[in-house]
């Protein structure tokens, strides 16, 4: 099990590249978040799994509703076993929560009843990061990609307890851990709604909130917002990689690099959740901090990103956008000097609605 930060991706024909870099100061704010777990698990017992373990504690086992949240990524195909753990404790008796399948996309399952309590509902791609959320408020079972609400079933009960440990990454009676990241895991005691899942997927939960139980940020074993301290099980090397670059280069293609450092990509998507989206194209117009994106038609723009220097009014860099479209797109923000990130989405449906985060990146102290 690594402890790292992520460059972003690059679009390229049937691929995605994904490079370990250095590790960001803790109070970095980012998402997804700043550094994370890179676990490697083979699909056996062996030495390969990795966890964070977090010793059973009565406000572990909420009582009438959960939700459980995490930001992750898996390279595909899994070798030998194809269940992978992303939180549990105990399936057989209490709440899991990880991706089975083979080949290149594997569908998020659930338990919170014990292993009588099955659900599998949702597709995760190979490569980018994926954000994922299962509740339950007794009745109905919910499960979430990246906001999207990808399947519901009738619940047997409120969810189940155990005496075992909280593993992330792993559980006492599924040890296999993922081949892959998991970063920014949460624990609440309600069953959170769908906006209340988009209100946060992109900003980090440092304080208390009505229902939250932890966040583990993952780049320190401990609860960001209590005291549900963990352990970090398995191997777990250096922080590797290359240093931050200076700049991000010059726009074009499918990347816009504006005020010099920060690259800007967007993918859309046409047909239903688990379908790969498309990498945007930018408008041929030089600009130092702003660009255009269109999807299908180069005629028929789409997304408008800005990024601005706030750094003298309240020491943020700032980002915005505006759109013309409805269909489900994700907007990448990356600074090549702190490799800090954010993604921010638009659902399929309704207008896109405007950006105007003027907190999305510190400047430096």
């Amino acid at each position: 099990m690594r402890i790292l930060a992520h460059r972003h991706f690059r679009w390229m024909p049937g691929a995605i590249s994904m490079l370990v870099l250095l590790a960001l100061p803790a109070a970095a704010a980012a998402q997804p978040f700043s550094l994370a777990v890179l676990l490697e698990g083979d699909g056996t017992t062996g030495s390969s799994n990795g966890y964070l373990s977090i010793p059973n504690a009565a406000a572990l086992d909420p009582t009438s509703a959960i939700t459980i949240e995490a930001w992750i990524t898996v390279n595909l195909p899994f070798a030998n076993e194809n269940c992978r753990s992303i939180v549990g404790k105990n399936w057989e008796q209490s709440y899991w929560v990880g991706v089975c399948g083979s080949g290149s996309t594997v569908e998020l399952r659930s338990y919170i009843n014990g292993e009588s309590s099955i659900f599998t509902s949702g597709i995760v791609l190979s490569g980018p990061w994926v954000h994922v959320a299962v509740t339950s408020d007794g009745s109905t079972r919910s499960h979430y990609i990246d906001g999207e609400l990808v399947g519901t079933q009738p619940e047997t009960g409120p969810p189940a307890t155990s005496t075992a440990a909280l593993e992330i990454g792993g559980d006492v009676s599924w040890p296999y851990s993922l081949n892959g990241n998991i970063n920014e895991v949460r624990l609440w005691n309600v069953a959170r709604t769908e906006a209340e899942i988009r209100s946060t997927i992109n900003v980090p939960v440092r304080t208390a909130q009505p229902g939250l139980v932890a966040v583990w940020p993952m780049f320190t074993p401990d609860d960001a917002v209590g005291s549900l301290n963990g352990t970090f099980a398995g191997d777990i090397p250096p922080v590797l990689g290359p240093p931050a670059e200076s700049s991000c280069g010059t726009s074009g293609g499918q990347e816009l690099c504006l005020q010099g450092h920060y690259l800007v990509q967007a993918s859309f998507r046409l047909g239903a959740q688990g379908t790969p989206s498309t990498p945007a194209t930018i408008v041929d117009a030089p600009n130092p901090g702003s660009g255009i994106f269109w999807f299908v038609n180069p005629d028929d723009w789409e997304i408008m990103a800005k990024v601005l220097n706030g750094c003298s009014i309240n020491n943020q860099w700032w980002v915005f956008s505006a759109a013309t479209t409805n269909v489900f797109y994700q907007l990448y923000v990356i600074d090549v000097q702190t490799w800090q990130q954010k993604i921010y989405f638009n659902y399929q449906g309704p207008p896109a609605p405007a950006v105007t985060d003027t907190s999305a990146f510190a400047c430096p102290i």
